[in-house]
Protein backbone atom coordinates (compact mmCIF):
# COMPACT_ATOMS: atom_id res chain seq x y z
CA UNK A 1 0.00 0.00 0.00
CA UNK A 2 1.15 3.64 -0.28
CA UNK A 3 -0.08 6.40 1.46
CA UNK A 4 0.06 9.32 -0.45
CA UNK A 5 0.35 12.84 2.23
CA UNK A 6 0.84 16.30 1.86
CA UNK A 7 3.34 18.13 0.50
CA UNK A 8 4.16 17.13 -2.24
CA UNK A 9 3.73 14.05 -4.66
CA UNK A 10 5.50 13.66 -7.57
CA UNK A 11 4.33 13.07 -11.14
CA UNK A 12 6.56 9.98 -11.85
CA UNK A 13 5.36 8.47 -8.19
CA UNK A 14 1.33 8.67 -8.96
CA UNK A 15 2.36 7.27 -12.73
CA UNK A 16 4.25 4.39 -11.11
CA UNK A 17 0.92 3.66 -8.92
CA UNK A 18 -0.93 3.68 -11.75
CA UNK A 19 1.07 1.41 -14.13
CA UNK A 20 1.43 -1.27 -11.51
CA UNK A 21 -1.86 -1.01 -9.97
CA UNK A 22 -0.90 -0.84 -6.56
CA UNK A 23 -3.41 0.33 -3.69
CA UNK A 24 -3.17 3.44 -2.13
CA UNK A 25 -5.01 4.41 0.70
CA UNK A 26 -7.89 6.63 0.50
CA UNK A 27 -7.26 10.03 2.91
CA UNK A 28 -8.01 13.75 2.95
CA UNK A 29 -5.12 14.51 0.78
CA UNK A 30 -6.07 12.34 -2.02
CA UNK A 31 -9.25 13.98 -1.86
CA UNK A 32 -7.59 17.79 -1.98
CA UNK A 33 -5.26 16.76 -4.61
CA UNK A 34 -5.66 16.99 -8.27
CA UNK A 35 -5.30 13.60 -9.27
CA UNK A 36 -7.52 12.31 -11.93
CA UNK A 37 -10.27 10.20 -10.44
CA UNK A 38 -10.23 7.01 -10.26
CA UNK A 39 -6.43 6.58 -11.39
CA UNK A 40 -5.96 4.90 -8.31
CA UNK A 41 -6.83 1.33 -6.33
CA UNK A 42 -8.18 2.74 -3.13
CA UNK A 43 -7.94 1.07 -0.12
CA UNK A 44 -9.92 2.32 2.53
CA UNK A 45 -8.35 3.37 6.09
CA UNK A 46 -10.72 0.77 8.03
CA UNK A 47 -9.81 -1.73 5.07
CA UNK A 48 -6.37 -1.44 5.70
CA UNK A 49 -6.31 -1.44 9.24
CA UNK A 50 -8.05 -5.15 8.63
CA UNK A 51 -5.50 -6.19 6.80
CA UNK A 52 -2.03 -4.60 7.98
CA UNK A 53 -3.06 -5.81 11.78
CA UNK A 54 -2.18 -8.77 10.91
CA UNK A 55 1.36 -8.50 8.72
CA UNK A 56 4.21 -9.26 10.57
CA UNK A 57 6.34 -7.03 8.15
CA UNK A 58 3.51 -4.56 6.59
CA UNK A 59 4.94 -3.70 2.91
CA UNK A 60 3.87 0.41 2.66
CA UNK A 61 5.65 3.30 1.69
CA UNK A 62 4.67 7.19 2.13
CA UNK A 63 6.16 10.26 -0.01
CA UNK A 64 5.84 12.17 3.43
CA UNK A 65 6.27 11.76 6.85
CA UNK A 66 2.83 13.27 7.57
CA UNK A 67 1.43 9.67 6.91
CA UNK A 68 3.34 8.60 10.39
CA UNK A 69 -0.08 9.29 12.20
CA UNK A 70 -1.83 6.99 10.06
CA UNK A 71 0.63 4.21 11.08
CA UNK A 72 0.70 5.16 14.75
CA UNK A 73 -2.59 5.45 15.21
CA UNK A 74 -4.43 2.18 13.05
CA UNK A 75 -1.36 -0.13 13.64
CA UNK A 76 0.50 1.23 16.70
CA UNK A 77 1.41 -3.05 17.47
CA UNK A 78 3.02 -3.66 14.03
CA UNK A 79 6.85 -3.48 13.58
CA UNK A 80 6.29 -0.56 11.12
CA UNK A 81 5.34 1.29 14.15
CA UNK A 82 8.18 0.16 16.31
CA UNK A 83 10.14 1.00 13.64
CA UNK A 84 9.14 4.69 13.12
CA UNK A 85 8.95 5.56 16.92
CA UNK A 86 12.41 4.11 17.09
CA UNK A 87 13.95 6.47 13.57
CA UNK A 88 12.30 9.78 14.03
CA UNK A 89 13.00 10.19 17.40
CA UNK A 90 16.49 10.99 17.00
CA UNK A 91 17.28 10.71 20.82
CA UNK A 92 15.68 7.25 20.83
CA UNK A 93 18.04 6.07 17.75
CA UNK A 94 21.28 7.57 19.86
CA UNK A 95 20.51 5.25 22.46
CA UNK A 96 20.10 2.71 20.17
CA UNK A 97 23.63 2.71 18.71
CA UNK A 98 24.91 3.62 21.59
CA UNK A 99 27.21 0.51 21.48
CA UNK A 100 28.11 1.06 18.33
CA UNK A 101 29.89 4.79 19.09
CA UNK A 102 30.40 4.32 22.95
CA UNK A 103 32.10 7.84 23.12
CA UNK A 104 29.98 9.89 21.54
CA UNK A 105 28.52 12.60 23.19
CA UNK A 106 24.53 13.72 23.25
CA UNK A 107 22.40 14.89 25.73
CA UNK A 108 18.11 15.48 25.34
CA UNK A 109 16.32 18.39 26.97
CA UNK A 110 12.75 19.79 26.65
CA UNK A 111 12.66 22.64 24.88
CA UNK A 112 12.09 25.60 28.27
CA UNK A 113 15.39 23.55 29.89
CA UNK A 114 17.21 24.38 26.60
CA UNK A 115 16.48 28.10 26.85
CA UNK A 116 17.42 28.32 30.74
CA UNK A 117 20.75 26.41 29.66
CA UNK A 118 24.20 28.04 30.15
CA UNK A 119 27.00 27.71 27.30
CA UNK A 120 29.58 26.33 30.72
CA UNK A 121 27.14 23.48 30.99
CA UNK A 122 27.90 22.68 26.65
CA UNK A 123 31.01 20.85 25.29
CA UNK A 124 31.68 23.05 22.11
CA UNK A 125 31.25 22.34 19.04
CA UNK A 126 28.13 21.24 18.86
CA UNK A 127 25.02 20.44 16.92
CA UNK A 128 21.15 21.51 18.56
CA UNK A 129 18.10 20.26 16.53
CA UNK A 130 14.87 18.74 17.78
CA UNK A 131 14.14 15.34 18.57
CA UNK A 132 11.83 14.85 15.78
CA UNK A 133 12.48 17.09 12.90
CA UNK A 134 12.19 17.37 9.31
CA UNK A 135 14.55 19.67 6.48
CA UNK A 136 16.78 21.84 8.17
CA UNK A 137 14.09 23.57 10.64
CA UNK A 138 15.88 23.99 13.81
CA UNK A 139 19.04 22.55 13.25
CA UNK A 140 21.87 24.71 14.48
CA UNK A 141 25.76 24.46 14.74
CA UNK A 142 26.87 26.21 17.67
CA UNK A 143 30.94 26.16 17.81
CA UNK A 144 31.46 28.67 20.93
CA UNK A 145 29.45 29.92 23.76
CA UNK A 146 29.37 33.03 22.39
CA UNK A 147 27.11 31.64 19.91
CA UNK A 148 24.60 29.81 21.83
CA UNK A 149 22.32 32.32 23.22
CA UNK A 150 21.53 34.28 20.00
CA UNK A 151 21.35 30.28 18.46
CA UNK A 152 18.46 29.75 21.39
CA UNK A 153 16.79 33.08 20.59
CA UNK A 154 16.73 32.20 16.76
CA UNK A 155 15.07 28.15 17.65
CA UNK A 156 12.19 29.89 19.18
CA UNK A 157 11.33 31.68 15.64
CA UNK A 158 12.27 28.37 13.28
CA UNK A 159 9.93 26.35 15.50
CA UNK A 160 7.03 28.34 15.26
CA UNK A 161 7.35 28.69 11.50
CA UNK A 162 7.63 24.83 10.99
CA UNK A 163 4.70 24.03 13.62
CA UNK A 164 2.29 26.27 11.16
CA UNK A 165 3.59 23.76 8.25
CA UNK A 166 4.18 20.50 9.84
CA UNK A 167 2.34 18.31 12.67
CA UNK A 168 3.63 17.52 15.33
CA UNK A 169 4.87 13.69 14.49
CA UNK A 170 7.22 15.22 11.67
CA UNK A 171 8.50 18.20 13.77
CA UNK A 172 8.53 18.89 17.48
CA UNK A 173 9.47 21.49 19.46
CA UNK A 174 9.26 20.23 22.31
CA UNK A 175 11.87 18.42 23.09
CA UNK A 176 16.11 18.42 21.20
CA UNK A 177 18.85 16.90 21.22
CA UNK A 178 22.59 18.16 21.90
CA UNK A 179 25.29 16.33 20.46
CA UNK A 180 28.87 16.42 19.93
CA UNK A 181 29.44 18.27 15.99
CA UNK A 182 30.57 15.60 13.67
CA UNK A 183 33.27 16.82 11.64
CA UNK A 184 33.38 15.24 8.21
CA UNK A 185 31.95 15.06 4.68
CA UNK A 186 27.89 14.50 4.78
CA UNK A 187 26.04 11.87 2.81
CA UNK A 188 22.54 10.72 2.57
CA UNK A 189 21.26 7.43 1.51
CA UNK A 190 18.32 6.17 0.24
CA UNK A 191 17.64 2.11 1.44
CA UNK A 192 15.42 -0.37 2.35
CA UNK A 193 15.75 -3.38 4.23
CA UNK A 194 14.21 -6.65 2.35
CA UNK A 195 11.30 -8.77 3.20
CA UNK A 196 14.56 -11.18 4.67
CA UNK A 197 16.12 -7.75 6.67
CA UNK A 198 18.34 -7.17 3.94
CA UNK A 199 20.00 -3.39 3.38
CA UNK A 200 19.53 -2.77 -0.02
CA UNK A 201 21.08 0.56 -1.02
CA UNK A 202 19.14 2.74 -4.49
CA UNK A 203 21.18 6.08 -4.05
CA UNK A 204 23.76 8.00 -2.42
CA UNK A 205 24.18 11.49 -1.93
CA UNK A 206 26.90 13.89 -0.80
CA UNK A 207 25.58 16.73 0.66
CA UNK A 208 27.70 19.36 -0.01
CA UNK A 209 27.84 22.89 2.15
CA UNK A 210 28.72 26.74 1.69
CA UNK A 211 30.83 26.67 4.59
CA UNK A 212 30.85 25.72 8.39
CA UNK A 213 27.80 27.43 9.45
CA UNK A 214 25.82 26.07 6.77
CA UNK A 215 23.55 23.61 7.56
CA UNK A 216 20.92 24.30 4.56
CA UNK A 217 19.39 21.50 2.09
CA UNK A 218 20.71 23.44 -1.29
CA UNK A 219 21.77 20.32 -2.95
CA UNK A 220 22.81 16.94 -2.82
CA UNK A 221 24.75 15.17 -5.57
CA UNK A 222 25.51 11.99 -6.97
CA UNK A 223 28.21 10.48 -9.02
CA UNK A 224 30.15 7.09 -10.00
CA UNK A 225 32.57 8.15 -7.97
CA UNK A 226 31.06 8.71 -5.14
CA UNK A 227 29.15 5.09 -5.54
CA UNK A 228 32.18 3.28 -6.04
CA UNK A 229 33.96 4.51 -3.16
CA UNK A 230 31.03 4.17 -0.03
CA UNK A 231 29.10 2.02 -1.71
CA UNK A 232 30.63 -1.11 0.47
CA UNK A 233 31.21 0.61 3.79
CA UNK A 234 27.64 1.94 3.79
CA UNK A 235 26.10 -1.33 3.51
CA UNK A 236 28.41 -2.37 6.50
CA UNK A 237 26.99 0.21 8.46
CA UNK A 238 23.47 -0.94 7.68
CA UNK A 239 24.06 -4.19 8.28
CA UNK A 240 25.81 -3.16 11.74
CA UNK A 241 22.08 -1.71 12.72
CA UNK A 242 20.46 -4.15 11.75
CA UNK A 243 22.15 -6.59 14.40
CA UNK A 244 20.55 -3.71 17.02
CA UNK A 245 17.29 -4.71 15.61
CA UNK A 246 15.65 -6.31 13.04
CA UNK A 247 14.21 -4.53 10.29
CA UNK A 248 12.42 -5.61 7.46
CA UNK A 249 10.50 -4.18 4.37
CA UNK A 250 11.30 -0.75 5.50
CA UNK A 251 12.25 2.17 3.36
CA UNK A 252 14.69 4.75 4.82
CA UNK A 253 16.53 8.03 4.21
CA UNK A 254 19.51 8.15 6.69
CA UNK A 255 22.23 10.84 7.09
CA UNK A 256 25.75 10.21 8.06
CA UNK A 257 28.99 12.31 8.14
CA UNK A 258 32.59 10.53 7.32
CA UNK A 259 35.34 12.07 9.26
CA UNK A 260 38.45 11.95 8.21
CA UNK A 261 40.12 8.90 9.92
CA UNK A 262 37.43 7.19 8.28
CA UNK A 263 34.90 6.69 10.80
CA UNK A 264 30.78 6.69 9.55
CA UNK A 265 28.78 8.36 12.15
CA UNK A 266 24.99 8.07 11.35
CA UNK A 267 23.45 11.51 11.87
CA UNK A 268 19.45 10.41 11.59
CA UNK A 269 17.33 8.10 10.38
CA UNK A 270 14.09 9.42 7.82
CA UNK A 271 11.64 6.49 7.78
CA UNK A 272 8.95 5.33 5.51
CA UNK A 273 10.21 7.14 2.40
CA UNK A 274 13.38 8.15 0.63
CA UNK A 275 14.45 11.64 -0.16
CA UNK A 276 11.66 14.00 0.72
CA UNK A 277 9.40 16.09 -1.58
CA UNK A 278 9.98 13.30 -3.71
CA UNK A 279 13.56 14.15 -4.91
CA UNK A 280 14.58 10.58 -4.79
CA UNK A 281 13.50 10.62 -8.58
CA UNK A 282 16.66 12.01 -9.49
CA UNK A 283 17.58 8.18 -9.31
CA UNK A 284 15.64 8.06 -12.93
CA UNK A 285 18.39 10.35 -14.63
CA UNK A 286 21.45 9.35 -12.44
CA UNK A 287 21.15 5.93 -12.84
CA UNK A 288 17.81 4.87 -15.11
CA UNK A 289 16.13 3.01 -12.30
CA UNK A 290 12.45 3.68 -10.55
CA UNK A 291 12.70 3.59 -6.96
CA UNK A 292 9.41 3.17 -5.98
CA UNK A 293 9.56 -0.08 -7.88
CA UNK A 294 12.94 -1.21 -6.40
CA UNK A 295 11.34 -1.15 -3.09
CA UNK A 296 7.88 -2.71 -3.48
CA UNK A 297 9.01 -5.73 -6.03
CA UNK A 298 11.88 -5.93 -3.70
CA UNK A 299 14.64 -5.74 -6.38
CA UNK A 300 18.24 -4.91 -6.05
CA UNK A 301 19.78 -2.32 -8.72
CA UNK A 302 22.73 -4.39 -10.81
CA UNK A 303 25.26 -1.41 -9.75
CA UNK A 304 27.81 -3.59 -11.52
CA UNK A 305 26.18 -2.68 -14.81
CA UNK A 306 25.14 0.43 -13.86
CA UNK A 307 28.23 2.18 -12.96
CA UNK A 308 30.21 0.85 -15.84
CA UNK A 309 27.53 2.29 -17.88
CA UNK A 310 27.18 5.33 -16.32
CA UNK A 311 28.61 8.87 -17.53
CA UNK A 312 30.89 10.69 -15.40
CA UNK A 313 28.59 13.47 -14.69
CA UNK A 314 27.48 15.34 -11.67
CA UNK A 315 23.72 14.62 -11.22
CA UNK A 316 22.30 16.25 -8.14
CA UNK A 317 18.65 17.56 -7.08
CA UNK A 318 18.79 21.28 -5.94
CA UNK A 319 16.41 22.92 -3.24
CA UNK A 320 15.02 26.31 -3.73
CA UNK A 321 14.10 27.62 -0.03
CA UNK A 322 11.50 30.88 0.83
CA UNK A 323 13.94 33.21 2.60
CA UNK A 324 12.57 32.46 6.45
CA UNK A 325 13.26 36.28 7.69
CA UNK A 326 10.64 37.45 4.28
CA UNK A 327 6.86 37.60 5.48
CA UNK A 328 5.20 35.65 2.84
CA UNK A 329 2.49 38.32 2.60
CA UNK A 330 5.07 40.62 1.30
CA UNK A 331 6.19 38.02 -2.20
CA UNK A 332 4.36 38.19 -5.08
CA UNK A 333 6.05 35.27 -6.38
CA UNK A 334 9.71 34.19 -7.82
CA UNK A 335 12.09 35.11 -11.00
CA UNK A 336 12.19 31.47 -11.87
CA UNK A 337 13.82 32.30 -15.48
CA UNK A 338 16.48 34.50 -13.26
CA UNK A 339 17.34 31.51 -10.45
CA UNK A 340 16.98 28.73 -13.28
CA UNK A 341 20.07 30.81 -15.11
CA UNK A 342 22.39 29.40 -12.57
CA UNK A 343 21.72 26.06 -13.64
CA UNK A 344 23.76 25.15 -16.40
CA UNK A 345 21.65 21.79 -17.76
CA UNK A 346 18.51 22.00 -16.09
CA UNK A 347 16.57 17.78 -16.11
CA UNK A 348 13.46 18.95 -14.73
CA UNK A 349 12.47 21.71 -12.23
CA UNK A 350 9.29 21.17 -9.94
CA UNK A 351 7.29 24.31 -9.04
CA UNK A 352 6.14 24.30 -5.49
CA UNK A 353 3.64 26.36 -3.81
CA UNK A 354 5.39 28.85 -1.41
CA UNK A 355 2.71 30.44 0.56
CA UNK A 356 1.86 26.97 2.20
CA UNK A 357 5.45 25.50 1.69
CA UNK A 358 9.05 26.26 2.39
CA UNK A 359 10.43 25.99 -1.00
CA UNK A 360 9.22 27.36 -3.96
CA UNK A 361 11.03 25.24 -6.62
CA UNK A 362 13.21 21.74 -6.75
CA UNK A 363 15.14 21.55 -9.41
CA UNK A 364 17.21 18.29 -11.09
CA UNK A 365 20.02 18.66 -13.06
CA UNK A 366 23.90 17.55 -14.01
CA UNK A 367 26.98 19.13 -14.77
CA UNK A 368 30.71 18.59 -14.99
CA UNK A 369 31.74 21.63 -13.22
CA UNK A 370 32.24 21.01 -9.60
CA UNK A 371 32.64 25.01 -9.54
CA UNK A 372 29.06 25.16 -10.66
CA UNK A 373 28.03 23.06 -7.45
CA UNK A 374 29.76 26.07 -5.15
CA UNK A 375 28.26 28.57 -7.32
CA UNK A 376 24.49 27.26 -6.13
CA UNK A 377 25.22 26.86 -2.99
CA UNK A 378 26.46 30.44 -2.74
CA UNK A 379 22.79 31.73 -4.32
CA UNK A 380 20.83 34.06 -1.87
CA UNK A 381 17.24 33.14 -3.32
CA UNK A 382 16.00 36.65 -1.70
CA UNK A 383 16.83 38.24 -4.32
CA UNK A 384 14.93 36.29 -6.76
CA UNK A 385 11.97 37.36 -5.19
CA UNK A 386 8.80 39.52 -6.83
Amino acid sequence: MFIIEKPYASELLIDTIIQNDWFVLDNESIEDSNIEPGAFEFISSEQAKRYYTYQEYPLIYSNSENAINWILENIPQSNLSSYIKLFKDKIAFRELIKELYPDFYFRAVDFEELQKLQAAELKFPIVVKPAVGFLSFGVHTVRTAEEWNNTVSVLSKEMQEAESLYPKSVIDSSKFIIEELIEGEEFAIDAYYNRDGEPVILNIFQHPFLNEKDVSDRIYIMSPEIMIKHMAKFVLLLNNIRKLKEIRNFPMHIEIRVTEKGDIIPIEVNPMRFAGWCTTDVAKYAWGINVYECFYKQKMPDWNSILRDADNKIYYFSMAEVPIDVPRNKINGFDYAGFLSNYSNVLEVRRINYKENPLFAVIFGSTDDKNEIRRILGLKTKDYIK
